[in-house]
């Protein structure tokens, strides 16, 4: 059974695709001028780097130690340290400037390569469509949001945003309004990481958040994530590099690891009402040939793995009899161009998350597996096997021909994602972010989600 996106009669609440609805719909148009420029996006430099962070392989701990990362052209990694300052958040990735917006809407700034700090809700006062900016937090702001994120704030000077109604499309009572959702970058040698507030509703001090849920036209002006706000630190590549990131090149697999933590967390709910918070680390892949040889024929040439770190829901307290929570699964949502989205839970380390539609293995876990509260510098790492993605490639070609996996061709493969959709070295990372996000359709009683994290690493392993 497909996973719906916004009914709640299954049990499933709505799974905010806020940054790949907006990236994914935009990707045809911005592939015909390359994406962007810039150098490539992987680490300046070879060799291995042992992982930061607990490695354990269960929820509870573990002894379990993953591989060391493997830094090169094949990877890219994101970890703020001491010499980590504003000005060099603007290369990162292969960037030319920090992007740093409330629900963007135009590709030709969105979508260039770069690091990008990014919130998606509807903005108290402004009219549907509006993009709006960032501003700094004030001192005792940014105090509040190290408290409920956990994380350290010693080292945050010019690093730091909340979303502002200082925008066009925003009336004149929105101008001066600003928060409360943020992120800041703390840059310390052994405190450094990204913190991440995600907060909806009425506030400790009586006042409401200026950037909150979408309302009932949604994201999309027709529903698509009603209730939900969410807050993406994305880093998008240099996909149309002489050399981009290739993650399956000889026999390696794929690679995303982050060391997250989640400092707080609220889910009040009325009666009768369901509320849910989440954090989740994604990477998104796309194949090269199809876009070449395909994407005019409006294919998606892309797979976006949405991965749970964390999540925690109002009347829920035994993840376990959850059932669909238990597997993986594969959607599509016209909202965001009918792009394939993998989620599911992070299992155990040396667990598979298989589909709960064909049983086939989707992703392995290497270390700690999805929370349900609060939690300090948890590794999250799972690998993606180059037969594990053809797994996807062909279900999502089965969806396309409707037909079972096993009878799928490859002349339907070949046609649905162009001639390269097994050569290794076709398939890319286009960006891989950390994002957290709450559900309130109310909007009237807290829920939030404070968390970050400390590196966030996308790439090959051998």
């Amino acid at each position: 059974m497909q996973r719906p996106l916004l009914s709640l009669t299954s049990g499933r609440l709505p799974r905010a695709r806020l940054l790949s609805t907006f990236a994914a719909a935009a990707l045809l148009a911005m592939a015909g001028c390359g994406g962007g420029g810039g150098s490539s996006a992987g680490t300046s430099s070879g060799g291995t780097e042992q992982p930061t962070g607990n490695t354990g392989g269960s929820s509870s701990g573990g002894t379990t130690t993953a591989p060391a990362l493997t830094l090169g052209n094949d990877s890219f990694l994101f970890a703020p340290d001491a010499s980590t300052t504003r000005a060099s958040l603007d290369s990162v990735g292969g960037g030319t400037a920090l992007f740093a917006r409330w629900d963007p809407n135009n590709p030709q700034t969105a979508l260039k390569p770069g690091m990008k700090v990014m919130f998606f809700g509807a903005g108290q006062g402004c009219a549907f469509g509006t993009e709006g900016p960032l501003t700094a937090l004030t001192d005792s702001a940014l105090s509040s949001v190290a408290s409920l994120t956990g994380m350290s704030a010693t080292a945050t000077a010019g690093m730091h945003w909340t979303p502002s109604g200082a925008a066009t499309g925003c009336a004149d009572s929105a101008q001066t309004q600003a928060g409360t959702s943020s992120v800041f970058v703390n840059a310390a040698a052994s405190a450094g990481g990204v913190a991440m507030l995600t907060t909806s509703g009425v506030q400790a001090d009586g006042t409401t958040p200026f950037l909150g849920p979408y309302g009932a036209a949604g994201q999309d002006g027709n529903g698509a994530n009603t209730g939900i706000l969410g807050t993406f630190v994305n880093f998008r590549q240099v996909w149309s590099a002489s050399d981009p990131v290739q993650p399956w090149t000889g026999t390696a697999s794929a690679r995303l690891r982050s060391v997250q933590s989640v400092g707080s967390v609220q889910t009040n709910a009325g009666a009768g009402e369901t509320t849910q918070a989440k954090q989740q680390m994604m990477a998104t892949f796309l194949n090269l040939a199809c876009v070449n040889e395909v994407k005019a024929n409006g294919k998606p040439c892309q797979i976006q793995y949405l991965l749970n770190t964390s999540i925690v829901r109002s009347g829920v307290s035994d993840w376990s009899t959850v059932a669909w929570f238990q597997n993986g699964g594969l959607s599509f949502d016209p909202a965001q161009g009918s792009i394939p989205v993998i989620d599911g839970p992070i299992k155990a380390a040396g667990s598979q998350t298989v589909d709960q539609e064909t049983g086939l293995s989707l992703f392995t876990s290497q270390g700690q597996a999805t929370q349900h509260g609060t939690f300090a510098n948890q590794a999250f790492d799972v690998t993606i096997s180059f037969d594990q993605l053809l797994n996807v490639v062909r279900m999502v070609t089965a969806k396309a021909n409707g037909v079972s996996v096993a009878s799928v061709t490859d002349a339907q493969l070949a046609a649905e994602w162009g001639s390269g959709w097994q050569n290794r070295s076709q398939w890319i990372l286009l960006s891989a972010d950390v994002g957290q996000e709450v559900y309130n359709p109310n909007n009237t009683r807290r829920v939030e989600i404070g968390g970050g994290f400390r590196q966030l690493f996308a790439g090959t392993q051998p």
